[in-house]
């Protein structure tokens, strides 16, 4: 009974992100979502009654900064200048991703449901960067908003779906395994993510989408400094290409931003008119008054205010993830969240360093992932709704899968070499090195090895 429910949590979990990145089909979203939060309670449960099957935590390190984070926002309540906007900001943006981490940590159970969910969530990508790029064929222009979410959302969704490309080339178990017809899929995906990110005219996008490109090659080389110095070509090249074609289109962007803006006057001075300057000033005073504690819950708690000073309606919130949580949580609430984002990349880090491979790679599209969010998210504030929903289920998939990968190794399961068993590895190589005489009587078969537990599917 456990594993048809398991089966039915993936299905729900992997419908459920890949309709993550689109605000039509509602009524199916809310299925997908009900569901999955359902079931996973029900498998944690009934995992928590034997010892052998019960799930993992990801320990005090994580989960001490995350609950104390949930608990602080949780009572800015208390103080919060629009009380009833707080409240159904917390069910929204903190309970619902609560329960999204839930979903995607006990979904995550071994890799083939890890690579379900990857090729969901890249399947999903696909399907909406099509379907954008038909509305532009068709109509002459693409309206973000029907069912992207607009812009900023989808901008957001491409930098976040940009380290998972990377497991259409790693070796089983965690990655698809490479070959021709995967790398050109890669490719084909690496196209249409370069295509909609300059569809959104959004700048900061390719400084992220830099920042993954740079970050994951960076992680590997220092996880696998010896494949990297005997083909250091292979590494650089298309990294290299691809940071230039990323350049290209930043460049292209900051060029058309500044004639809309400034036609006489150029790119400095249009990002020296960028009104978020004039807002960020605004915010800092705000925080000034209240610098402990905030002004309650909610990424637009102050939207009225700000939009009022500003004249501009597009500024009614912070336009930066750190300052955002510091205006709503004060400087408490911000340095829990900060904490708990550097307690996620050091546990990322230390599955780079482990001497399993396929745990490696899980740690370098954390790595990714988290700097690629940070940064895309300095100049502003996407850790909200979708986007939010987006990072916290494939945070918890990869943490869900890495914790489980530790246990596993610690219970004696032989680490992985690009997806080799190290046993088999060595197997191999006796097995080349042991010397065959023709006339030779057969040798005495060898005893059979013990059996060896395998918890992991390929």
């Amino acid at each position: 009974m456990t594993d048809h429910i398991n089966r039915w949590l993936l299905g729900f979990a992997a419908a459920y992100l890949f309709l993550l990145p689109t605000n039509a089909v509602r009524l199916a979203h809310s299925i997908a979502f009900a569901g999955a939060g359902l079931l996973a309670v029900i498998v944690y449960a009934l995992a928590s009654r034997n010892h052998v099957t019960r799930i993992p935590l990801a320990g005090p390190w994580i989960l001490v900064p995350l609950f104390a984070w949930v608990a602080w926002s949780c009572l800015s309540l208390a103080w919060s200048v629009d009380p009833a906007y707080s409240q159904r900001q917390l069910a929204r943006e903190v309970m619902d991703s609560l329960l999204a981490m839930l979903v995607f940590y006990v979904a995550a159970r071994d890799a083939r449901s890890v690579r379900l969910l990857i090729g969901a969530a890249l399947a999903s990508f696909a399907c909406f960067a099509l379907l954008a790029l038909g509305m532009t064929l068709i109509d002459g222009t693409w309206d973000a908003g029907r069912w992207h979410h607009g812009v900023g959302p989808w901008s957001t969704w491409v930098v976040l779906i940009a380290p998972f490309t990377f497991a259409l080339i790693a070796p089983p178990p965690a990655g698809f395994g490479g070959g021709v017809r995967l790398i050109a899929l890669g490719l084909a995906l690496l196209a249409l993510l370069i295509v909609t990110a300059r569809m959104t005219d959004n700048r900061v996008v390719w400084i992220a989408l830099a920042t993954v490109f740079a970050t994951a090659p960076l992680a590997a080389a220092l996880r696998w400094p010896q494949t990297f110095t005997r083909t250091p070509v292979r590494w650089i090249a298309p990294i290299a290409v691809l940071l230039f074609v990323l350049a290209l289109a930043f460049a292209d962007v900051l060029e058309e931003r500044a004639e809309g803006v400034t036609p006489d006057g150029g790119v400095a001075t249009s990002i020296e008119r960028d009104p978020r300057l004039a807002l960020w000033e605004h915010v800092m005073s705000r925080i000034a008054e209240r610098p402990l504690t905030g002004y309650g819950f909610g990424r637009r708690i102050l939207a009225e205010p700000l939009a009022r000073e500003l004249g501009d309606p597009l500024l009614a919130h912070a336009h930066n993830v750190f300052a955002s949580q510091w205006l709503q949580t004060g400087a408490i609430g911000m340095l829990a969240f900060i904490a708990f984002l550097a307690a996620l990349l050091l546990r990322y880090l230390r599955f780079v360093r482990s001497r399993d491979d396929t745990l490696a790679f899980v740690g370098v599209a954390g790595v990714a992932l988290i700097a690629g969010f940070v940064v895309k998210d300095m100049t502003d504030d996407f850790l909200f709704r979708s986007n939010a929903k987006e990072l916290w289920a494939l945070t918890a998939m990869l943490l869900g899968y890495g914790v489980r990968r530790e246990r596993i190794l610690a219970a004696g399961d032989v680490p992985t070499i690009a997806g080799r068993s190290r046993v088999a590895e060595s197997g191999t190589a006796a097995r080349r090195a042991a010397p065959v005489s023709v006339g030779a009587a057969p040798a005495a078969e060898a005893p059979p090895p013990p059996p060896h537990r395998q918890s992991e599917s390929a």
